[in-house]
């Protein structure tokens, strides 16, 4: 009887001592909106991995600060971000992960999910932390196809490794003029001419100089889109096929360019980032404030 007592009074002590005591405290019973069931989805995972240490925003992200940063700043809406994630699922299952491809991601904050606008401001340069993401705050019930599908709660490993506040249009004008000046320096660029609007150009091809395209001209091309550091973004040469498009349809950049040459004339144009893609970028590999150089060769127009 004395030995059933103290096992008693052991399950007790146990029960009280229990860490995750307070996150079942947090669950919802019988949930029916889907916020509600995403909440109990999170707290049932802290619970199974036994993670005491998460806090949550108010708008229902929980995080775990892995890594202190430099305290000295943090990103708004309008900052450039430069960062490592690895994405998971509750259930682990990766679905993207710039880790295992082996190179950071750089995007403007305000062109991601409403749960990385929220979480990665928590962050300061240097910082890591872990953040779970209700649905409505990631893809809703829509999904993003492949493996995140409808009402999924995401799960982001984020090193914040730099993030840019944006410069005025004046100031990123400038700020591209100089780097293409050391791009052409350091290549030994010879011939190369000037737009007023910035645009560097030098034609590699005469064309047949009866005629230049205008801005409602449909024209036919082939090019090869680079950024500075020689990483090819696109290309039709490489595709092995011209493309045709109205020139009123494309970037400023080569409304301003392709009308430099003459049928079947070929140039090299060096284009500041106010003239492409801003600071928006382009997804994938045009970044915001990308500099694009494009070699284009005017097939007819």
């Amino acid at each position: 009887m004395k030995n059933l007592f103290f096992i008693f009074l052991i399950g007790i002590l146990a029960a009280g001592c229990d860490p995750t005591s307070a996150l079942k405290k947090e669950m919802i019973d019988n949930p029916t909106t889907q916020p509600d069931k995403d909440k109990n989805a999170i707290l049932q995972y802290l619970i199974d991995n036994k993670i005491t240490n998460a806090q949550s925003t108010d708008s229902g992200i929980y995080y775990i600060m892995e890594k202190e940063g430099d305290g000295a700043g943090h990103p708004n809406a309008q900052s450039s971000i430069t960062a490592h994630y690895h994405g998971t699922l509750l259930d682990g299952t990766v679905f993207d992960s710039s880790v295992e491809k082996g190179r950071p991601f750089t995007f403007g904050l305000n062109r991601v999910v409403k749960g990385w606008q929220q979480a990665i401001p928590l962050l300061s340069k240097g910082g890591k932390g872990k953040f779970i993401i209700p649905s409505d705050l990631a893809y809703g019930p829509r999904g993003s196809g492949g493996k995140i599908g409808p009402n999924s709660v995401l799960i982001f490993d984020i090193e914040l490794i730099d993030f840019v506040q944006p410069l005025s249009p004046e100031e990123q004008a400038a700020k591209d003029q100089e780097i293409i000046k050391k791009y052409i320096a350091n290549k030994k660029l010879d011939n190369v001419k000037t737009t007023d609007s910035g645009i560097h150009y030098i034609i590699e091809k005469e064309g047949d100089g009866k005629g230049n395209p205008n801005a409602t001209s449909k024209v036919k091309v082939h090019y090869h889109g680079t950024l500075l550091d020689g990483t090819v973004f696109d290309s039709s040469v490489e595709r092995g096929e011209t493309i045709e498009f109205g020139l009123n349809q494309v970037i400023p950049g080569w409304q301003q360019a392709i009308p430099l040459l003459s049928k079947g004339g070929k140039g090299k144009f060096i284009i500041p980032s106010g003239l492409a893609y801003g600071p928006r970028g382009a997804g994938g590999k045009i970044g915001p404030n990308s500099v694009l150089i494009f070699d284009v060769e005017l097939f007819d127009f």
